[in-house]
């Protein structure tokens, strides 16, 4: 097993997976009036850094995976973009209003969970990072 080919693929993997659980309440939560709007408004900067970060993230893990360019240049974008994205991760699931959780219907009472599980998934991100880092450096 390479690492310096798994790595990418996990971390593509993982920023998929975000992307998912980022658009997930969107499709779940069908009742108009939720507080969905002010959920991911949370925050200095709310959520959507989060999915451009992750969207650009694939790509740079497409480029190492497939070779066009330099391992050790896209190793150290990754790395700090997915510490970037893990930062603006954490900013938002903190900042988020406990109250307006609680203002989502029964059926959706899942939301509750909904921001650590963003979070231990942009965690990912940034170990797969990591993990391409030391293989090809």
């Amino acid at each position: 097993m390479d690492l310096a080919d798994v790595a990418p693929t996990a971390g593509i993997a993982a920023c998929v997976a975000l992307l998912l659980a980022l658009v997930a309440p969107f499709v779940l939560v069908a009742d108009p009036g939720t507080g969905l709007g002010v959920y991911y408004a949370s925050g200095a900067l709310g959520v959507g850094g989060v999915g451009f970060l992750a969207l650009l993230l694939i790509v740079v893990f497409l480029s190492g995976k497939q070779e066009r360019r330099p391992p050790d240049t896209v190793a150290g974008v990754a790395v700090v973009a997915s510490l970037a994205l893990f930062a603006l991760t954490a900013a938002w699931a903190l900042a988020v209003d406990v109250q307006n959780l609680y203002s989502f219907p029964a059926s959706a009472s899942w939301i509750l969970n909904h921001r650590w599980v963003v979070l231990a998934l942009a965690a990912l991100v940034p170990a797969s990072a990591g993990a391409y880092a030391r293989a090809v450096l």
